[in-house]
């Protein structure tokens, strides 16, 4: 059914494409409103309006326009077609303009095909839109969720939910947080589905899609615990606000059917800047791996001749959604440095660390494998540094608030990295976590292109420490 909706919403919009260009067109060129200009062959029209539709189909697709959205309010809606539509004619202006820089197009024609385009689309999605309500009203649409809390709030959001099917929510169960443990339930007992420790397992085997969180938000334990599940299992996670947060403003502009949620966890990039980002990872990599081919054997064959030992070591580190994965690296200590210590924070002057593996640590180059780790989709190039398993357990225990930064994907480098020195003890970690949580809050590709230029900076002049 998702499918055919999707299809559906696709169709129409070629068709709305398609007249917004024939009837722009015909205003221009054959309505009389312009009695100066002459005519266009009706096939040159039919053509140019037919070879368009990749593109704003792509357009389109890319902007996340092609998803069940029923429950989203008229100006979402509205919002969904202007922005998109915005930012196809910016690209083509720019595409023509590198085509052809003398290229010159009736700016009244551009006028019309820009608003036909909005009208045309808006109603096109508006059809989409109650047909989708019409299908989840009758059951035909539904989401899998469960609620997070027991009490009373609970037991009342599930009642609001069934009392409006055309919401399209299928309550699971409850899953019952650390603060409601031992608690009386408002809920049926049956319907419990566990505890909030046990939030990825639950997920997984209900197939749960969407968390609704009824618990006040100063139940920090359990806000937090929420993080890395939803993070891992890419499941979004809706908060009902509390007085305090509604007067505070901290309300997220996110509602179901007039229902207030805070959302947690929201994409910070839009689309268009995941794709950049995404297109920024893969292009430095590649480029970096390749035109420094020499330079990476010759650092090979220094590090054989320093040390005995591989030329490249390989560690565990936490991913995004808690994910293990092993991080690529020059080798820059002696062969097995920690048999006998076991995993401990390596030190400004570190003993361990080799002729060679100061000079690869001075100037970065001992991080440049982990490219290969970009290319495999574990990290981004820039991120939170990824930390090792042992110290994320320890870290959690003394800063709770740490798995936030488990959200997002890990860096080669990052805000910390550039302002800070290296991890030598726990404390050291604490500020740098004000700089991972400030990029987690402001992540933009601007921030992203001052971290690489900064990065940048300490790569050729040696300052600071990553």
């Amino acid at each position: 059914m998702k499918n055919r909706i999707l299809f559906l919403s696709v169709f129409l919009d070629g068709i709305a494409i398609f007249l917004a260009m024939t009837f722009s067109a015909w205003i221009k060129f054959d309505s009389g409103i312009f009695p100066d200009v002459s005519s266009i062959s009706n096939t040159i029209i039919y053509s140019g309006a037919v070879l368009s539709l990749p593109f704003w189909w792509l357009v389109f697709t890319a902007s996340g326009s092609y998803r069940l959205h029923w429950d989203l309010s008229w100006a979402d809606e509205m919002r969904l077609v202007v922005k998109p539509v915005t930012s196809g004619f910016i690209i083509l202006f720019f595409g023509a303009f590198l085509v052809s820089p003398s290229a010159s197009v009736g700016r009244w024609i551009i006028v019309f095909y820009y608003l036909m385009l909005l009208v045309m689309l808006f109603i096109s999605r508006a059809m989409v839109r109650m047909l989708e309500r019409r299908l989840a009203k009758k059951g035909h649409l539904r989401r899998t969720a469960a609620i997070v809390g027991i009490g009373a709030p609970a037991r009342h959001l599930e009642n609001y939910l069934s009392d409006n099917p055309a919401l399209g929510y299928d309550i699971t169960g409850f899953i019952r947080p650390k603060s409601q443990i031992g608690s009386d339930a408002r809920v049926p007992p049956e319907r419990i589905l566990g505890l909030v420790t046990e939030l990825p397992d639950i997920v997984r085997k209900y197939s749960i899609k969407e968390l609704l969180v009824t618990i006040a938000s100063n139940f920090h334990d359990d806000i937090l615990s929420l993080f890395v599940p939803a993070a891992g299992e890419g499941i979004r996670v809706k908060v009902v606000p509390d007085l305090f947060d509604v007067v505070a403003g901290h309300v997220h502009s996110t509602q179901i059917m007039g229902q207030p949620f805070m959302e947690i966890l929201p994409e910070r990039l839009s689309f268009w800047q995941r794709l950049v980002k995404g297109c920024i990872d893969y292009f430095i990599s590649i480029f970096v791996l390749a035109a420094g081919l020499p330079l990476w054997i010759l650092t090979s064959l220094m590090i054989k001749l320093d040390s005995r030992g591989p030329v490249f070591y390989r560690q565990e580190r936490v991913g995004k959604g808690g994910r293990i994965f092993k991080v690529f690296k020059f080798r820059s200590m002696v062969r097995d440095a920690e048999r006998k210590s076991g995993p401990v924070w390596a030190g400004k002057n570190d003993a361990r660390v080799t002729r060679v593996g100061r000079i690869l640590r001075k100037s970065r180059i001992d991080e440049i494998p982990q490219l290969l780790n970009i290319l495999r989709g574990e990290m981004s190039i820039v991120g939170p540094r990824p930390e090792r398993p042992v110290f994320v357990e320890e870290l959690r225990e003394v800063f709770p608030f740490y798995m936030k930064r488990l959200t997002i994907k890990p860096g080669l480098t990052g805000w910390a990295q550039v302002k800070l020195e290296y991890d030598t003890d726990i404390e050291s970690v604490a500020n740098k976590l004000r700089y991972d949580f400030f990029y987690i809050e402001n992540q933009s590709i601007f921030l992203d292109l001052e971290i690489l230029a900064r990065t940048l900076k300490v790569v050729l002049t040696g300052a600071g420490a990553h």
